[in-house]
């Protein structure tokens, strides 16, 4: 009849707006646990290019070996740095070259993976080497920070528009910086809403979001009201374990259910 269309139009609504607030929290591209666990940033760049040297200047401190010898840097040196406020884990990598050294090409081979994890790429190459131009093309993807690095040398150039910086003297690192500065205000934002930062957290919300979309299919395809009431039960339920309101009979029926007690 008119009244039982009129609500369930209005449930339909109510399970709509539920379902797109559950699927907006999904779709933060996992920005609250980045906040937690902090930003990967990646140094790449061919042997040599001074990578060591730029991340011992950015985190203030001789973190990673200092070498004129090719190859020195073999194994990922991550460490960690508070910029705007956001944690930032640095990772100085292997030079990037083909090597017949089993142990320089495992450490070339971690370097490519700490590339592809990373939230964003220094690519950083020596700005008085004629390979240059090559490498970016080679290797820089969009997004990337690209830096040339030795601008305090002679026959230095700064190369496709990169950022002009001397690792040694600390010429230009003002600039990268204010570049990674700017990268993570874009990337955090102006965020309201609560960011999701455990595993557990967003799990429970695909599960919400899933009685969700299982009760408005119920609605459409016009089935029995008791099936569209467990779902919105269900979703309910996800909801109110995750921000806490669960009760103590809940607790125990999940310990119960998990564990062989008195036995």
């Amino acid at each position: 009849d008119e009244a039982s269309a009129d609500q369930t139009a209005h449930i339909h609504s109510l399970c709509t707006g539920l379902r797109d607030a559950f699927a907006e929290g999904l779709g933060d591209g996992h920005i609250g646990e980045r906040i937690r666990d902090g930003f990967r940033i990646a140094i790449l760049g061919p042997p040599n290019a001074g990578k060591s040297t730029l991340l011992n200047r950015l985190v203030e401190r001789d973190a990673a070996i200092v070498s004129a010898h090719a190859g020195t840097t073999r194994d990922v040196i991550e460490v960690p740095l508070v910029i705007n406020g956001h944690l930032v884990w640095f990772a100085d990598t292997a030079g990037m070259r083909e090597t017949e050294d089993e142990i320089e090409n495992e450490g070339v081979r971690r370097a490519k993976r700490v590339a592809e994890q990373a939230d964003l790429r220094i690519i950083l190459v020596d700005g008085t080497e004629g390979e240059a131009t090559g490498f970016f093309q080679t290797h820089s993807q969009e997004g990337d920070l690209l830096v040339a690095n030795k601008c305090d040398l002679p026959g230095f150039d700064r190369v496709n528009a990169a950022i002009a910086i001397s690792a040694g003297t600390g010429e230009g690192l003002d600039q990268v910086q204010a570049e990674i500065g700017d990268w993570l205000d874009r990337l955090v934002g102006d965020r309201e809403a609560p960011l999701i930062t455990r595993a557990r957290h967003r799990a429970g919300l695909q599960q919400g979001l899933e009685h969700l979309n299982s009760a408005l299919a119920q609605l459409e395809e016009k089935a029995g009201a008791e099936l569209v009431a467990e779902d919105v039960r269900l979703a309910a339920r996800t909801l109110a374990i995750l921000v806490g309101q669960v009760d103590v009979e809940d607790v125990l029926d999940a310990v119960f259910a998990r564990f062989c007690i008195g036995k």
